[in-house]
C-alpha cells in the first residue's frame, strides 16, 4: 500500500471546469521540507485552531511542541535562507500545551500556550520581528485547553479556548492593545452535563473587525461529536449573531440556530476556519462516523451553506483511502489551500493510524478543480500527520503558504510515547 500511494501521490485531479487562476497552481511544488526537530511531542504540531506559521517581514516565525511540553519557536530569514536557533518560550503540562502565536500592527509577537486544564501562560517578543527575548506576562484563563488567538486591526487580541467549569464550555476573552484580558465568557456548551466535553474553537477576524468563530461540540454521554456550528460578532465580541444576522443568546447549544448540522449519530471534528477574499467564512471538518471517513469544506454561497466533500476527490486518484484531519488556507489571490490527512480505508484508527500520510489539495476556482500534491515521504508504520498550514493571524492575507507535520507516533496517553519529528514544507511555483 505505502509503494501504491507514493506513486499515485505524483498525480494530479482535475475535474469540472477551471476559471483561469491568477496562480497557476500546476506550477506549485515543494521548495524544501526541513527537520525542525527530533524531539518533537507526539502531538508537536497538533490543534488546528492554533496558528503556529506568521510570515512577516522577509520571516518565517514557527512555533511547535516538543517532547513531552516544551513550547519551542524557530524564525527563517527568507532573504538569506537561514534558520535561527531555536528559542524555548516555556514549559507545559503535557501533549495539549502546544502554542497559538499572532503578531500586531507594530511587529511584536504574541503567544498563549501551556495548561491542559488550567491557567494560560502568555508571552510577549521583547522587539518587534525577533524571537531572541520574549517578556514573561502573567498568565490568564480559567481551566484553559486549546487556544485559538488572534489579533485585530486595533492590536486588540481575541482568544477563544475550552474552559470554565465542568461541563466545560467554549470560552472567550478579549485583550485591548495596551489592556487587560477580560472576564472569561462562555460562547457554546454542549448537549448533556456528563463532565467530559470536547469542542474546536478556531477564530477567525476580518479587516473590519468581525470576528467569526466555527465549532463542533463533543460529549462523553452520546460519545459524538453531535454538531458543528458557527457565529459572527460585529462588536468585539459583546455580541454573537449566526450567519443570517439573528442574534444568539449565550452560550448557544446544539438546539440553537448558529447550528450548521447536527445528529445523535454523527461524530464530527471542526478542524480550521478560514476567510474567503470575500470574507465569507470556509470550515474544514472531519466526519469520523462515517465509512469511509471524510473530511468536507463549509462555506457560504448565495446565503446558503454549502458542502466539498474531498472524499471523491482524493479518490479520483488514491481509490482506496480516506480522508482524515487537516487545515486550510486561503493565499491573497483567492487560492484555496487544503492540506490534509490520508489513510487505508477500513484502517481501525482514526486517530494517529500507522499510515497517515500529509497531502495537498489545492483549487483556482473554490473547490470546483484540484490539484492533489505530496507532501510527506510514506515511511513503513511511522504516521505523517497532524498538518497544520499558514493562515492568517490577523485581518491580513497570507502568500502561498508553508506547512508543518509530525513525523512520529501517536505515544501513551498525554505524556508517554517517543519523540517524534517536527517537519517544516514550504511551496513556491516553479
Amino acid at each position: 500500500m505505502k509503494t501504491g500511494v507514493a506513486v499515485l501521490l505524483l498525480a494530479v485531479i482535475l475535474t469540472g471546469c477551471r476559471q483561469t487562476p491568477r496562480l497557476d497552481v500546476e506550477r506549485i511544488a515543494v521548495v524544501s521540507s526541513d527537520t525542525l526537530s527530533v524531539n518533537g511531542s507526539t502531538r508537536a504540531t497538533s490543534y488546528s485552531m492554533s496558528v503556529k506559521i506568521i510570515r512577516a517581514q522577509d520571516k518565517l516565525f514557527v512555533t511547535w511542541l516538543d517532547h513531552v511540553a516544551d513550547i519551542q519557536i524557530k524564525c527563517y530569514d527568507l532573504k538569506t535562507d537561514t534558520w535561527s536557533e531555536t528559542i524555548l518560550l516555556g514549559t507545559g503540562v503535557d501533549n495539549h500545551a502546544g502554542p497559538a502565536l499572532t503578531l500586531d500592527s507594530q511587529g511584536y509577537l504574541w503567544a498563549v500556550f501551556g495548561p491542559h486544564h488550567g491557567p494560560f501562560q502568555f508571552r510577549r517578543s521583547a522587539r518587534p520581528y525577533c524571537i531572541d527575548e520574549w517578556l514573561e506576562l502573567p498568565d490568564f484563563g480559567d481551566t484553559a485547553t486549546y487556544p485559538s488567538l488572534v489579533c485585530d486591526a486595533e492590536d486588540q487580541l481575541h482568544l477563544t479556548y475550552r474552559g470554565l467549569s465542568q461541563p466545560w464550555k467554549i470560552t472567550y476573552q478579549r485583550r485591548p492593545s495596551g489592556g487587560e484580558w477580560s472576564e472569561p465568557r462562555a460562547l457554546v456548551s454542549a448537549a448533556a452535563d456528563t463532565g467530559y466535553t470536547h469542542f474546536g474553537n478556531p477564530l477567525a477576524v476580518s479587516a473590519e473587525g468581525v470576528l467569526h468563530l466555527a465549532f463542533h461540540t463533543y460529549d462523553l454521554e452520546s460519545r459524538a461529536g453531535q454538531a458543528i456550528g458557527y457565529m459572527r460578532s460585529r462588536d468585539n465580541g459583546d455580541t454573537w449573531e449566526n450567519a443570517e444576522g439573528q442574534p444568539l443568546e449565550l452560550p448557544a447549544s446544539p438546539d440553537s440556530p448558529c447550528i450548521i448540522e447536527r445528529g445523535d449519530t454523527l461524530d464530527m471534528r471542526v478542524n480550521s476556519l478560514v476567510l474567503d477574499p470575500q470574507g465569507e467564512p470556509w470550515i474544514l471538518s472531519t466526519r469520523i462516523h462515517e465509512n469511509p471517513r471524510t473530511t468536507r469544506l463549509w462555506h457560504r454561497e448565495n446565503g446558503e451553506w454549502q458542502t466539498i466533500d474531498l472524499l471523491p476527490v482524493v479518490r479520483e486518484i488514491m481509490p482506496t483511502v480516506e480522508v482524515l484531519y487537516g487545515s486550510h488556507t486561503f493565499s491573497a489571490d483567492g487560492t484555496l489551500w487544503v492540506a490534509t490527512t490520508v489513510q487505508p480505508a477500513g484502517t481501525k484508527l482514526w486517530w494517529g493510524g500507522d499510515d497517515l500520510e500529509t497531502v495537498l489539495l489545492v483549487s483556482a476556482d473554490r473547490g470546483k478543480s484540484w490539484r492533489l500534491l505530496p507532501v510527506s515521504t510514506p515511511a513503513q508504520g511511522v504516521p505523517s500527520w497532524q498538518p497544520s498550514i499558514e493562515r492568517p493571524y490577523s485581518h491580513r492575507p497570507v502568500g502561498i503558504p508553508a506547512l508543518l507535520y509530525t513525523f512520529g507516533g501517536v505515544g501513551v496517553g498525554v505524556t508517554g510515547g517517543d519523540a517524534t519529528r517536527v517537519v517544516f514544507t514550504r511551496f513556491d511555483v516553479q
